[in-house]
């Protein structure tokens, strides 16, 4: 009897160390998704009766022009600030804004795009363990995605996303065609008068991407990279009289606790000058924009905390002809843009430094290219500060 009791005390005290050893090792996330599941992806927004009652729905509005006499009709499918503009075109200095309604379309991702997601998203995880990094926050567990750093990862990493963070991945790791060069021509107005700024060509800028290529040769990671950067941003500004002559390259690392260089030639007074990785909120270039707002976040994914609040039947521009723009002086917003249906994911998205210039952003991100397509933005005192569209 004695022996039979040693031996449940054995037992219980071994399995008891087994739950606690358990218990303290962090929770290990696992691969996101499978081979079955890919074998379906891309998949498109609306399938089936989803896709028959969008039909439906788009035989009334298809063609139609909204403006502030029409868009109650709409307002669900609307963030309240788009709405808000829309109907109050005054306010943004247009006597009148409108869009028009155009059909559904899938966008499928590049062909590079889907062979990096099908060879890499099957062994996709998040590291469960924290790690340091340049801001306030750092990394915690099962943020990092493992293996980002080293370039050993291309394509979305999370086709069928769980959770905020994972989109927030999916975003980092669109590529945009791993190397673009693009002109801009655009006009910034001053709030209250209306008094315009042009800036046209040959204002550029040139975009690279160091790893995770998915489209344009060599694949998936540039050969010669001892840095270890992950993306280059170029840019040259004649447009302004104020900023005519300067130049601007942001590296941005793979190494979490390696911050940004950005650096600056000014012809004004011919030196180059590093700024400090901060200088990346200012507002830049005579606009109430800063450089991180760029796509909806254009520095680490880790700085930010990513939560699902839900999906949103939205009208939102994808397929959008420019050539029908139209813009009157002195008004900040365009009219003429052609809006479609999609199911987006709306995350809520804070930074994790107190001291940031944001108290929340809400991202409407488009499920088929995870691109943030709306995003609105809160300043530290909880009012709506900036909105991108």
């Amino acid at each position: 009897m004695k022996k039979d009791k040693r031996f449940y005390r054995m037992v219980i005290g071994v399995a008891m160390a087994i739950l606690l050893i358990a218990i303290g090792i962090p929770h290990l996330c696992l691969a996101a998704c499978t081979e079955e599941q890919l074998k379906n992806w891309p998949m498109p927004c609306y399938q089936g009766e989803e896709l028959i009652k969008l039909r439906e729905w788009e035989k009334t509005w298809a063609g139609k022009k909204i403006n502030r006499d029409t868009i109650d009709e709409l307002k669900e499918f609307l963030s309240e600030e788009f709405y808000t503009m829309y109907k109050n075109p005054q306010e943004w200095g247009a006597a009148e804004l409108f869009f028009t309604i155009i059909p559904y379309q899938q966008i499928l991702p590049t062909p590079g795009q889907v062979a990096a997601t099908k060879k890499y998203a099957l062994t996709a995880q998040l590291d469960p363990n924290p790690r340091k990094a340049y801001w306030k926050g750092e990394v915690g567990p099962n943020e990092f995605l493992m293996g980002w750093d080293k370039g050993e990862i291309a394509g979305f990493p999370f086709p069928f996303p769980t959770s905020g963070v994972e989109i927030g991945w999916n975003i980092e790791m669109n590529s945009r065609g791993d190397t673009k060069f693009v002109d801009r021509d655009w006009v910034t107005i001053h709030r209250l008068t209306g008094v315009e700024y042009h800036a046209a060509n040959p204002d550029f800028m040139l975009y690279d991407y160091f790893t995770g290529r998915v489209d344009v040769e060599p694949l998936p990671n540039k050969p010669k990279n001892p840095k270890g950067i992950r993306k280059a941003i170029f840019s040259s500004l004649e447009g302004f009289l104020d900023y005519k002559g300067v130049r601007t390259m942001d590296l941005r690392y793979l190494d979490v606790k390696n911050p940004e260089d950005i650096w600056l030639w000014a012809a004004s007074f011919r030196k180059i000058r590093r700024l400090g990785v901060s200088s990346k909120r200012d507002t830049s270039e005579d606009t109430s924009t800063c450089l991180d707002d760029e796509f909806g976040w254009n520095s680490h994914t880790n700085i930010k905390e990513w939560k699902i609040v839900g999906r949103k039947e939205m009208l939102v521009g994808r397929h959008t002809d420019i050539t029908k723009h139209i813009r009157e002086k002195g008004a900040s917003v365009w009219s003429g843009s052609q809006l479609e249906r999609v199911n987006a994911y709306v995350l809520e998205v804070k930074e994790k430094d107190p001291d940031g210039i944001y108290s929340k952003e809400i991202f409407y991100v488009d499920p088929e290219t995870w691109r943030c397509l709306q995003k609105v933005a809160w300043n530290r005192q909880g009012k709506v500060w900036r909105m991108f569209f």
